[in-house]
């Protein structure tokens, strides 16, 4: 079940440019906005959040203020907890705006984009449109109403669902593979999203018996598809507990021999996070599990410290390059550099190398021409449920037969 965003119905505009404060202004009135709030600092533009009780929608704010500048005002927005949206406007250097950014999201506020001055009316429309579009995690509600007993039953009952995201190989743009991603169906608040139930699961000692839960249900319909020829290579996320676990590759191949399933049609899936703390027994655990013939895949490649560190001490298969750089890479210099210095790294050790989060043409292309192999994301297509799975591909696949055709 998927539903639309509701128009924003409180804006708040923080900058001392009263020229710009006016066009925005105008902007935002014209888009029905009901509650607009104009403040010229970030003294002032406090007082109207405290006014508010925190209860508004979207927050545009300048860098360059005068008294407390933009950056002030973002960690003052930190400890009083807001969750409202967050673009930031500035005429500053890039590097300044980025890391505004990455200190806003270091505050776990929700930034959702920035724009750069003097201001492009259709850029601010792009981002605000971007705001009002259908979203995957179904019920906002849902995180006020389900609890951490909801989501262990939910993880007992089968109620926790593989969802799978296709890979498609950039060469011949077919289908050579999915993401198996982790979906509440809740039975009163219908699916809720990973952004949700994941934390909680990771703060409440959850996340190994939501990585068997996801496991099993994935090798049940892989074993499923095997029948009807279907056979794609699935990547699914292992959790840190399982790389504690030493007879977790025997129990592995045991349970792919007993569906007749080949151990390389499984990917498993780690995030740099997850192996910060290098010990003997996780790296005994993943050489093991690539000698079985599974493969072995660093997510999020290029978001942690010690990325290039963890490539020579484990024996990863596959690389993905985590989707901010893709998605950054066509105006930002060091999410380029990095995609392409990741490219080159991945392709001298011999690693598949996916892009993530690819979502507009011009990024597919960018990545065509980057060399990588493998494209997820809305680009190609979002999560679904398993049972529709087969039929996409199917489908999918015969569009670019025709079009391959037409071409020709």
């Amino acid at each position: 079940m998927t539903e639309t965003d509701s128009d924003l119905n409180s804006v708040l505009i923080v900058d001392d440019d009263p020229i710009l404060r006016a066009i925005v202004e105008v902007f935002f009135q014209k888009r029905g906005v009901q509650h607009l709030h104009i403040a010229d600092d970030g003294n002032s533009a406090l007082e109207i959040v405290d006014e508010q009780d925190n209860k508004i929608d979207f927050i545009l704010c300048d860098l360059n203020m005068p008294e407390m500048d933009g950056i002030q005002f973002l960690r003052h927005l930190k400890d009083r907890n807001f969750l409202g949206r967050i673009a930031i406007l500035s005429g500053a250097h890039a590097s300044v705006v980025k890391s505004a950014g990455n200190l806003a999201e270091a505050h776990k506020l929700n930034i959702v984009g920035t724009l750069a001055k003097p201001l492009n009316i259709r850029n601010l429309e792009e981002l605000v449109g971007q705001l009002e579009t259908p979203s995957e995690q179904a019920n906002p509600v849902a995180p006020v109403l389900a609890t951490v007993h909801d989501l262990k039953t939910a993880l007992m009952n089968g109620d926790v669902v593989p969802y799978f995201q296709p890979k498609v190989d950039v060469a011949t743009r077919r289908v050579n593979g999915a993401e198996a991603l982790a979906r509440w169906l809740h039975p009163q608040l219908g699916i809720i999203g990973p952004n949700f139930f994941i934390p909680m699961a990771q703060q409440n000692a959850l996340m190994g018996l939501l990585t068997e839960c996801m496991i099993t249900r994935t090798i049940d319909l892989m074993a499923e598809w095997r029948q009807q020829n279907f056979t794609p290579k699935v990547s699914v996320n292992l959790s840190a507990e399982t790389l504690n676990l030493i007879d977790f590759p025997d129990e592995m191949a045991a349970r792919m021999a007993a569906a007749q399933l080949e151990c390389a049609s499984m990917v498993f899936e780690m995030t740099e996070s997850q192996l910060l703390v290098r010990s003997s027994m996780s790296s005994e655990i993943l050489a093991r599990l690539r000698i079985m013939g599974f493969g072995v895949s660093i997510d999020d490649f290029g978001t942690g410290y010690s990325n290039i560190e963890q490539l020579r001490e484990f024996p990863f298969s596959e690389l993905k390059i985590d989707q901010s750089f893709i998605r950054e890479a066509s105006h930002d210099k060091f999410a380029r550099a990095s995609v392409e210095a990741s490219t080159k790294l991945g392709k001298h050790l011999d690693l598949n190398l996916v892009a993530e989060g690819v979502e507009t043409e011009e990024e597919w292309d960018f990545v065509a021409k980057s060399g990588i192999d493998q494209v997820q994301g809305y680009y190609i297509a979002k999560p679904m449920p398993a049972s529709e799975f087969p039929g996409w591909v199917q489908e999918y696949e015969g569009r670019v037969r025709r079009q391959v055709r037409q071409s020709g």
